[in-house]
């Protein structure tokens, strides 16, 4: 094709008619065969431009809205919707799979395979991809079970008599099971005192009597509530310094739980009697009254 023949009929093309356009070439000495042969290669379409923009366009379609229909589809049902940093990984490896789609048929070229078998290929593997990551986070999911939600947050108040003598509140984190296996309620630092920041923590779930350890916390039965759920408490004093142990009253066996919960477990209050300091350090000894202490609870979570 000679480029000058060519430029000619794409300057004249839209202004002369076909006939007037050859009549010039001619008398310039060009085969009218060789004008004819060029005419039919410009009017040929582009095989890039048949596959290319009316393609990728269709092809990125379907790529990302299978992926996303993937993604929403696994998220809601197994779960993950709690876990942001799970969703995070499966929406990159969905990604990870739409990229190397997008790269085999860029690199074949869909003009070459021809557009039905690059829309094909480029659709098959990320469909494949998509159900592999899907499929195996759906499994892991079910297998552990889905993560818990977010804890609602709320207010607590503590009162403690002798030998502690506190009282204050704070900020309370209320997690609930989904699966009603119970509750757990805990503060965040409800005040200070003796230059210890102290927090408290109660909690319900499944009874299991298992096989009784000394000094192992005995969970009392939940008062009203299902014979088949416990409850366990404890108050703790956060060290002072690397070198100061920390304090924590535990339920043993002689503890008094009087606690009024919800259902839900988002609000409660009652009483406890005789909550044990466990010693972390030094040998064994004997409980005294200076290592039990008795007090009051209330929580409430949005």
């Amino acid at each position: 094709m000679d480029p000058r023949i060519a430029d000619y009929i794409r300057a004249n093309r839209k202004r002369y008619t076909r006939e007037v356009i050859r009549e010039q070439p001619i008398k310039a000495g060009h085969d009218p065969s060789e004008i004819d042969a060029t005419w039919a290669a410009l009017d040929a379409p582009d095989p890039d431009a048949v596959a290319g923009e009316a393609f990728w366009g269709r092809f990125w379609l379907f790529l990302v809205g299978l992926n996303v229909a993937v993604f929403l589809i696994v998220v809601l049902v197994s779960g993950l919707l709690n876990s942001i940093v799970l969703a995070v990984v499966l929406g990159i490896a969905l990604s990870i799979g739409a990229l190397m789609a997008w790269g085999i048929v860029a690199a074949t070229g869909p003009a070459k395979m021809g557009g039905t078998t690059a829309m094909v290929i480029g659709g098959v593997i990320p469909l494949v991809f998509a159900l592999l990551i899907g499929g195996s986070c759906y499994a892991l999911v079910g297998a552990i079970g889905p993560p818990p939600p977010p804890p609602r947050t709320g207010v607590m108040e503590l009162e403690v008599g002798p030998p502690l003598d506190f009282q204050g509140s704070g900020e309370a984190f209320c997690q609930v099971s989904e699966r009603s296996l119970g509750f757990s309620v805990y503060s965040g630092q409800l005040g200070t005192t003796g230059g210890r920041a102290i927090s408290r923590s109660i909690d319900s779930f499944p009874a299991d009597p298992g096989p009784e350890g000394p000094g192992g916390p005995a969970p009392a039965p939940q008062p009203g509530g299902d014979p088949g759920q416990s409850l366990n408490m404890y108050v703790s004093l956060m060290p002072r310094s690397e070198s100061d142990p920390p304090q924590e009253w535990f339920v043993t066996e002689n503890t008094e739980l009087e606690i009024d919960v919800a259902p839900d477990g988002l609000s409660g209050r009652g009483t406890f009697e005789r909550l044990q300091l466990t010693q972390f350090e030094g040998p064994a000894t004997g409980a005294g009254e200076e290592d039990i202490i008795s007090g009051s609870i209330t929580w409430t979570c949005e």
